[in-house]
């Protein structure tokens, strides 16, 4: 096995063999040899034997030069060298060492993950929040918080590196919203489409309909006539018609734009055509627009 500290050293000679049964008999031992040209050797000692070689061939015809160092040793010189880089590196040490105890993420899994945003809060009131040191006792704090969310049987807080990790479980048995099972107009006016994918249409296109009017039934016919209930999954786009009044305090282009758009925004749907009457004039001047437009519904469909 190679020492740590070595160096290379070059011997120009017209004896190669000569000099190297001259180290031999000091008791040095090299790492290797190589012959680099005419009358040139190059080799590998440890660090400290170099002394010993120089004083071999101080007064001989051979002369021997240090080329560099190797291992260990030329390594440190490479960082002695360069101070700022050596304080930069242990910086960084230093920074991994103790970012493992700050809160870099917060990850939220389980049956319950809806819960991620009560979750984060809780962490965040108990001192567990994002770039917070964390604390074993304040995520327990936290965890106990956590068991009071509607329907969670099951909470934990794990930490691993710089990663809070929330496990959130609910009871089997929480009941699933119920669907809808109808497609209900919001308005008086005429339908121009309907789709029905699953239940049954109880309108057709052109159809005057009024608000609250069911436009698909959940429930399906079989050949006897049964009705079998089930839940409708359809959509409809319905034109509509409404008086929407502003009132401003002079008459202007400008104020007749602001009525439409507090009509457009009134209306709850998509502006078709409209047409505007004005009464009144000086300081109060009322705009009626008169509103056709556009509603589009849809029942459990994505």
């Amino acid at each position: 096995m190679k020492p740590l500290f070595l160096e290379e050293l070059e011997i120009r000679t017209n004896m190669p063999l000569a000099a190297l049964d001259k180290i031999t008999a000091a008791g040095i031992c090299m790492y290797s040899v190589e012959k680099c040209g005419a009358g040139r050797l190059k080799i590998l000692v440890k660090s400290k034997e170099s002394k010993k070689i120089f004083a071999i061939f101080r007064s001989s015809c051979y002369t021997v030069t240090r080329k560099k160092s190797a291992g260990l040793k030329y390594i440190t010189e490479k960082l002695l060298a360069r101070p700022g880089a050596v304080i930069g590196a242990l910086l960084f040490l230093l920074i991994c060492a103790t970012g493992n105890f700050f809160v870099l993420r917060i990850d939220v899994q389980g049956s319950a993950a809806r819960y991620a945003d009560e979750a984060k809060k809780i962490l965040a009131d108990n001192c567990v929040g994002m770039y917070s040191v964390y604390d074993e006792e304040a995520a327990e704090r936290a965890r106990a918080a956590m068991m009071q969310l509607p329907n969670v049987v099951f909470a934990s807080v794990e930490k691993s590196g710089c990663t809070v990790t929330v496990t959130l479980e609910e009871s089997a048995e929480t009941p699933v919203p119920e669907r809808e099972t109808s497609l209900i107009s919001p308005c008086a006016g005429v339908v121009e489409e309907i789709a029905v994918l699953r239940g049954t249409a109880l309108v057709s296109e052109g159809e005057t309909v009024a608000a609250g009017q069911e436009l698909a039934g959940g429930w399906l016919e079989t050949q006897d006539g049964e009705k079998v209930p089930t839940f409708a999954v359809a959509r409809a786009s319905i034109l509509c018609t409404g008086d929407f009044s502003y009132t401003a305090a002079e008459e202007s282009e400008e104020q007749r734009q602001r009525a439409l758009a507090a009509a457009y925004l009134a209306c709850g749907g998509e502006p078709v055509s409209e047409t505007v009457d004005i009464l009144g004039q000086g300081e109060q001047v009322i705009y009626t627009v008169h509103l056709s437009y556009r509603v589009r519904i849809a029942v459990n469909m994505a």
